[in-house]
C-alpha cells in the first residue's frame, strides 16, 4: 500500500493551478476549513442546587452544555452531545451489520388496536403516552414496537427459506416516568436501538439470541465498559428468556444484580428475590451491586406473531407462527451511564472512542507573533485531519483572550482526551509542541516536534490508543513555519481499544 501525500498549499500556489484543479482544490479546502471553539454553540445550564439527588453525570452534561432541559425529563441534545450520540450509534450499526440486520423506521404513533390485539394496551397502564386524533381514534407515543413490527413481518408472504428476518431501529421512545430524574438516565424521551427477529423455529431463534448477546458484548467492549451480563425476568415484554446488560454503579444504579463467587453466573434481583441462592449451582456465596441497566434481550416465542398472525410458508407449503426474539439498547442511557461510571466527579470522561473530539489544539494567547501561532496552528490542524482516522476529529480552542491554563481546564471538564499546546516555543524551534492526554490527570510529553508529538506512546494503553493513528506520521519543517508535507505510512488505520 503506498503512503498517502497532503500538501498544504498556499492561496498563491492554488492560483497557478488549472481552472478545473483549482475548483477541486478549493472545495477541499473550504470542507477542511478547522474547527473552532469560539464558532460553536454551546448552552450551559443551571445544575442542580445542593440537597437535590441528581448523579454526577447529570450535574456534567448541563454544565458543560451537552444537553439541555426543555421540560421535565425532555431534553435538547446539544452539538457536542449530538456529535457522541452519532459515533455511539455508529459503532451499533455496524454490529448489527455484522449479524445481519437491517435498519429500518418505523413511526413513533403506534395505532392503539395493535396494541389491544396483545392485551398491552391496558396492561401498559399509566405508562403510555395516550391520545386521540380528530376522529377518536386511540394511539400511543411508542415506548416499544413489538406490535408494529410484527404487523409489517405479517403482512408479507413469508418463505422459510428466506428466514431469518432481522430488523432494527434507532429511534425515539416515549414513556410516562412518574418521576423522571439522572438526566438521560431516567426521561420520557430517550434514544433506543430495538432490533426484532422472526424465525421458524425456536432453535433457530435461540441461536440469533446468542449471537446479539455477543454483538451487545462487542459494542460494550469496544467502549471500554466493565459491564455484567444478568439473567432477568421477562417482564411486561413476557417470553421465555431475558438477559440484562449492567454497568456497575454503587452510587445512583436503580438495578440490583448478584453475581456468584463460586460458578460466576449472574442474575438481576427479579430472578433471585424468592431463593437467594446460585440456580446455577445452588451456591449462596453471592455478591450484589448497584448497576445501571443498558441493554435488555428477550426470547419472545409466539407472544407477538400469534395474536397479530405472523406466518411463514413450510417446505411443504404449511403455515406455520413464527417464532420471535426483542432486543434493546438505550443508545442515550448508554451515552450517559457511560461518563457516569467513567467520569472522576469533576471532568466529563467520555469512552475515548464516542468523545465529541478527540483531540483540541490550544495556541498561545493574543499578543506577539499572534499571526505565527495561527499558520502553525492551521498547518498542524491540517496535517492531523490528513490521517484518515481523525479526519473531523479535531477541534481548535481558538478563544484567545484566555490563558491556556484556563483552556487546559475547560478540555477536562469538557471531555476532550488529548490537547496540544502550542506556546511560545513553538515559534522559537521546531521541538516546541506539547502533547496532554487529558484523561490521564494531564500528564504530558514536552518538547516535541509534530512527528514525535504523534508518536507519542505515553505510559499507558489508553494513550497508545489514539496516538497509533498516526504512528508513521513524518513532516517537514521550512524557514516559514509551515508544514508543507505530510507523509502517512501503513498503520493509519485506527485500532480497536
Amino acid at each position: 500500500m503506498k503512503p498517502l501525500v497532503a500538501c498544504t498549499l498556499s492561496w498563491r500556489a492554488l492560483s497557478t493551478l488549472l481552472p478545473s484543479n483549482r475548483k477541486l482544490m478549493l472545495r477541499r479546502l473550504l470542507h477542511n476549513r478547522p474547527k473552532r471553539l469560539s464558532e460553536m454553540f454551546q448552552k450551559a445550564s443551571d445544575i442542580p442546587k445542593e440537597g437535590e439527588t441528581t448523579s454526577v453525570s447529570h450535574k456534567l452534561f448541563l454544565a458543560n452544555g451537552i444537553y439541555y432541559p426543555s421540560s421535565l425529563g425532555v431534553f435538547t441534545l446539544m452539538p457536542q452531545g449530538l456529535r457522541a450520540l452519532q459515533k455511539l450509534i455508529k459503532i451499533i450499526d455496524e454490529e448489527m451489520e455484522a449479524i445481519g440486520a437491517e435498519k429500518i423506521q418505523m413511526p413513533s404513533l403506534v395505532p392503539q388496536r395493535l396494541w389491544e390485539k396483545t392485551g398491552r394496551w391496558e396492561a401498559m397502564g399509566s405508562e403510555l403516552f395516550r391520545l386521540q386524533d380528530r376522529h377518536q381514534r386511540g394511539y400511543c407515543l411508542g415506548p416499544t414496537h413489538e406490535e408494529i413490527v410484527t404487523e409489517l413481518v405479517a403482512s408479507q408472504l413469508n418463505f422459510h427459506h428466506r428466514l431469518p428476518i432481522k430488523l432494527y431501529q434507532i429511534t425515539k421512545k416515549f414513556r410516562d416516568e412518574p418521576l423522571p430524574h439522572h438526566g438521560f438516565l431516567r426521561s420520557r424521551e430517550f434514544e433506543m436501538k430495538d432490533l426484532y427477529t422472526f424465525h421458524a423455529t425456536e432453535e433457530d431463534a435461540r441461536t440469533t439470541y446468542e449471537e446479539v448477546l455477543q454483538a451487545y458484548e462487542n459494542v460494550l467492549n469496544r467502549l471500554q465498559l466493565d459491564f455484567v451480563k444478568a439473567e432477568a425476568d421477562t417482564g411486561l415484554i413476557g417470553g421465555s428468556q431475558s438477559h440484562e446488560f449492567h454497568l456497575k454503579c454503587p452510587g445512583i444504579g436503580e438495578d440490583t444484580v448478584y453475581t456468584c463467587n463460586s460458578c460466576g453466573y449472574s442474575g438481576n434481583k427479579e430472578v433471585l428475590e424468592v431463593d437467594i441462592k446460585c440456580p446455577s449451582c445452588n451456591s449462596q456465596d453471592l455478591e450484589s451491586f448497584n448497576a445501571i441497566e443498558v441493554g435488555h434481550a428477550f426470547l419472545l416465542g409466539q407472544k407477538y406473531s400469534k395474536p397479530l398472525e405472523a406466518m411463514y410458508r413450510t417446505e411443504n407449503q404449511k403455515s406455520r407462527v413464527l417464532e420471535m426474539g426483542c432486543y434493546g439498547l438505550g443508545v442515550s442511557r448508554i451515552l450517559q451511564a457511560s461518563v457516569e461510571v467513567l467520569s472522576d466527579g469533576k471532568h466529563i470522561r467520555w469512552p475515548r472512542m464516542i468523545a465529541p473530539y478527540q483531540i483540541v489544539i490550544i495556541p498561545q494567547k493574543k499578543g506577539a507573533s499572534e499571526a505565527r501561532f495561527k499558520e502553525i496552528t492551521e498547518n498542524l490542524y491540517q496535517a492531523l485531519q490528513s490521517v484518515p482516522s481523525l479526519q473531523g476529529e479535531i477541534v481548535i480552542d481558538d478563544r484567545l483572550s484566555i490563558t491556556i491554563g484556563r483552556r487546559v481546564v475547560d478540555a477536562k471538564l469538557q471531555g476532550f482526551p488529548y490537547a496540544i499546546v502550542i506556546g511560545n516555543k513553538a515559534v522559537e524551534r521546531e521541538d516546541g509542541l506539547e502533547v496532554i492526554d487529558i484523561y490521564a490527570d494531564c500528564k504530558s510529553s514536552t518538547d516535541l516536534t509534530v512527528s514525535k508529538s504523534v508518536q507519542c506512546p505515553g505510559k499507558s494503553n489508553d494513550v497508545r490508543f489514539i496516538w497509533r493513528n498516526v504512528l508513521s506520521m513524518s513532516m517537514t519543517w521550512n524557514g516559514h513555519h509551515r508544514w508543507t508535507k505530510v507523509t502517512i505510512g501503513h498503520n493509519h488505520q485506527a485500532p480497536e481499544p
